[in-house]
């Protein structure tokens, strides 16, 4: 088997490959680190609240294995803290009796005064009209995911499971019997191997004396993120996934400490959560372009868009600072949920990708949904069909609306 892409979703594949007794998985990525992975470039928010049968089906047994891991994996199981404005108070109360009808999830009410109780820097609630509460939820740190997913795949695999860095993918040729990958293998020159990286994930070519490497298997599983649209036209297939940045601001305020919390959501889109003793805060720019960008606009984009949310809902946030930020990439779909199936045409290639903003709290199952459809050629535990690559020509996309 060979899986192009080694982050969360595409180790997570590999270890229920390995688990399902598959002996030869090759793992080809042009940064095995993750250094401008969307793997490692999120906020770790794990959560199992959202509003459609589909995403919940795959973030619910995440989240079980993510308990029982939970201290190699630092998983924080303190809750997701959503507010709401008046327009959307009562689809947030209507969602709540769902998730808690049909999935149990325990989701709480809570009106300005009982969120106030439960969160007392939440001081300055102007506009909130009541907030939902939900204790499955929590943060995990995305890298320790990543290299479990991989140790367990080692475990089980063994000297079979082979990690190819530097490896950008300039071909896929398919035969009756077989697919061949090709692909272009450059070294890593410090210190300029990490702009080769960045220029290469860019869309840029590798280096002139990148040696040329051919990997042979019988099944490709497509888990290349944000850079799915670069490598499904190679097996003929357009697919409709646009790299987006999002960036995430760290900030100091000396008198709030979020620790003893999880997730917040403010009425704002802007979401935040404790950073050891700091807040890490994000915020979805709708006008941000289509592009591999991965700039950070620093404190100019904190001040305008970050500070004054934090600041309006806590008044001790007046005189935060900010410390530093990154910005990484969403895979955004036309749905924007994530996409796993067979692509169109093909019986050996699967598609696995666009889980943007919850390829952390998902990967487990929809690695696991990968595997199955590998191996057994269809899904046996969590029927992801809905998810199918070819769901938007058929005019059924899935209805998700809890979106960050």
């Amino acid at each position: 088997m060979i899986i192009l892409g080694g982050g969360l979703l595409g180790s997570a594949t590999a270890m229920h490959l390995a688990a399902r007794g598959v002996t030869s998985i090759a793992i080809l990525d042009v940064d095995l680190g993750g250094r401008y992975s969307s793997s490692e470039l999120n906020a770790g928010g794990v959560r199992a609240t959202w509003r459609s049968e589909m995403n919940v089906a795959l973030a619910l047994p995440s989240i079980e294995f993510f308990e029982s891991v939970k201290d190699e994996i630092a998983f924080d199981q303190k809750g997701y803290l959503w507010m709401y404005d008046e327009a959307r108070w009562p689809g947030a109360l209507e969602a709540m009796a769902w998730q808690n009808q049909h999935h149990q999830l325990g989701v709480q009410a809570l009106d300005p005064t009982q969120l106030a109780a439960h969160c007392p820097y939440l001081d300055t609630l102007d506009g909130v009209a009541g907030a939902t509460f939900s204790p499955k939820d929590g943060l995990l740190n995305p890298n320790l995911v990543k290299e479990l997913y991989r140790r367990e795949a080692r475990r089980l695999c063994g000297s079979g499971l082979r990690l190819e860095n530097y490896a950008y993918v300039a071909g896929i040729d398919l035969d009756p019997d077989k697919v061949t990958v090709r692909v272009l293998k450059f070294q890593e020159f410090s210190p300029a191997g990490d702009a080769a990286i960045k220029a290469i994930l860019c869309d840029a070519m590798p280096p002139d004396d990148a040696a040329v490497l051919n990997v042979v298997g019988d099944i490709v599983i497509n888990c290349t993120g944000a850079w799915a649209r670069r490598v499904a036209p190679m097996y003929g297939h357009a697919v409709p996934v646009r790299p987006v940045r999002r960036q995430i601001a760290i900030a100091h305020a000396p008198e709030v400490d979020l620790r003893p919390y999880g997730m917040f959501v403010d009425t704002s889109g802007v979401y935040f959560h404790r950073e050891s003793t700091h807040i890490l805060a994000g915020w979805a720019d709708p006008a941000e372009p289509t592009d591999y960008r991965f700039s950070y606009d620093g404190p100019g984009w904190f001040e305008e868009h970050i500070w004054p949310a934090l600041a309006g809902r806590m008044s001790k946030c007046a005189r935060m600072k900010h410390r530093s930020g990154w910005s990484g990439l969403y895979e955004y779909t036309p749905d924007l949920c994530g996409i796993i199936g067979f692509a169109p045409g093909h019986e050996r290639v699967i598609e696995a990708f666009g889980f943007t903003g919850r390829g952390a709290m998902q990967s487990w199952a929809a690695g696991r949904a990968a595997a199955e459809l590998a191996t057994a050629r269809r899904f046996e535990t969590v029927d992801c069909t809905p998810l199918r690559p070819t769901r938007f020509a058929d005019g059924q996309p899935v209805k998700e609306s809890l979106l960050i």
